[in-house]
């Protein structure tokens, strides 16, 4: 595809756009497709793009900060910006990796994940669908891994030893608008969201909804949660938290989650209704 100029899609239904390739991402911001804006069924933006604090977040992004590939002795780094590293704390090395894609059409998309070298170590196939359901767009994002020539084993900053830092996986920057939104649950209001293990997370700012669901049959199931509110809101299904997992090389494995966005606070039971199941 052509590097020099961004490439985007418009998905069904106005529910956003997905670029697959951005000059305006440095080798450093470990390039990868995106989704931003991001809008609700009236179209009010709930994503974020390049913020100030942390120009790497980029919208909704499937990004993973550690990956040890057989026995290398760094981590690739697909979340971009630095990594943290034990005993010596966040350092930006030549770690950042990329995702590229190979196509534009989002109903299909295949991907090769690049090492800072430019050796590809995994082949990915990512599906994205759009389903109205009255006031509410549901948006299910399915992946296929397969590591190619070496075992993968995918981390965190907190497995590589920094608490509550357990972010990877697919990751929503939201809009500033949704600084001190309430957070909710499977059983409803969650007062210390970060690391909890659950089906789906919502986060609500009074006037609108946004909820994440990593569905049944996921390699790490239930995932864990990387959430803030205040200052720098984010919503990540983060599996690889506080553990790490590992994919030998030439296996595959799937990944499946849907992203709600409505234009109003929805009670628990609504945003269980709203979940597609088995497509």
């Amino acid at each position: 595809m052509d590097q020099d100029s961004p490439t985007s899609v418009e998905l069904p239904d106005g529910v956003g756009r997905l670029v697959l390739t951005d000059p305006d991402t440095p080798p450093r911001d470990s390039p990868r497709p995106y989704l931003h804006p991001l809008r609700t069924p009236a179209g009010r933006v709930v994503s974020d793009v390049r913020p100030a604090d942390h120009d790497w977040h980029l919208g909704l992004s499937l990004a993973v900060s550690n990956i040890t590939i057989g026995d290398d002795e760094l981590d690739t780094n697909l979340w971009g910006g630095p990594t943290w590293l034990t005993g010596t704390g966040y350092r930006q090395v030549d770690n950042n990796g990329s995702q590229r894609p190979e196509g534009a059409d989002p109903g299909d998309l295949a991907l090769g994940w690049f090492d800072a070298r430019g050796r590809r170590f995994l082949d990915e196939r990512r599906r994205l669908s759009v389903r109205r359901l009255g006031d509410v767009t549901v948006l299910r994002i399915g992946s296929r891994w397969r590591a190619l020539g070496e075992r993968l084993v995918f981390g965190s900053p907190t497995t590589a030893g920094r608490p509550d830092a357990g972010y990877g996986g697919l990751f929503l920057r939201l809009d500033p608008s949704f600084d001190g939104s309430a957070v909710s649950g499977p059983d409803g209001a969650v007062g210390e969201p970060m690391g909890v293990a659950s089906r789906w997370l919502a986060l609500a700012d009074g006037r609108a909804t946004v909820a994440l669901r990593a569905d049944e049959g996921d390699p790490v199931d239930p995932s864990t949660w990387f959430v803030r509110t205040s200052g720098t809101p984010m919503l990540c299904a983060a599996p690889f938290f506080g553990a790490t997992w590992t994919l030998e090389a030439g296996a595959e494995a799937s990944w499946s989650w849907q992203l709600l966005l409505a234009d109003r606070v929805l009670t628990v039971e609504e945003i269980e209704a709203s979940w597609g199941r088995g497509a």
